[in-house]
C-alpha cells in the first residue's frame, strides 16, 4: 500500500491535534520564563517533570522526555510550555500548514514546522 503525501499531512495534522489536545491536560510550573525555562507533569509518570527549554523567538523547544531526547520536536510538554508563555495573549492553536492557520482569521504566530493562531479570551 501506498500513502500519499496528502494522506501523510492529514496524518500529521491529525497527531498534531491530539498531541495539542493531550497538551492542554498538562500542568506546567514556569522555572524561568524570562530564560524560556519550565517544568511539564508527566501524563503517564505521576509526579514525574520534564524540562522544557523554550526558544526565546518562535514556537519551539527541547524537552527532556524520551521523544525530545531521541531528537523529537514539538512533543506535548513543549505545546504545554508555549501556550503557558503565551496564555496572556490568548490560547494558541497549533497548526502544520500556514494555509491552515489563515482560515482561522486569527493572529499567527510561526515556528520551526509549526504554526498557531492565538484566540484572545
Amino acid at each position: 500500500m501506498t500513502i500519499t503525501s496528502n494522506e501523510l499531512r492529514t496524518r500529521n495534522v491529525v497527531q498534531l491535534k491530539k498531541i495539542q489536545g493531550a497538551s492542554r491536560r498538562l500542568h506546567v510550573v514556569p522555572q524561568d520564563p524570562e530564560r524560556g525555562l519550565y517544568l511539564v507533569e508527566s501524563a503517564s509518570l505521576p509526579g514525574h517533570l520534564y524540562h522544557v527549554a523554550l526558544a526565546p523567538d518562535g514556537l519551539w523547544g527541547e524537552c527532556s522526555c524520551p521523544w525530545g531526547r531521541h531528537g523529537g520536536t514539538n512533543c506535548k510538554h513543549v505545546l504545554a510550555a508555549l501556550q503557558e508563555r503565551y496564555a496572556s495573549e490568548g490560547r494558541l492553536s497549533f497548526w502544520k500548514t500556514a494555509q491552515a492557520a489563515r482560515r482561522q482569521h486569527r493572529r499567527t504566530l510561526r515556528g520551526e514546522n509549526l504554526i498557531a493562531t492565538v484566540r484572545k479570551r
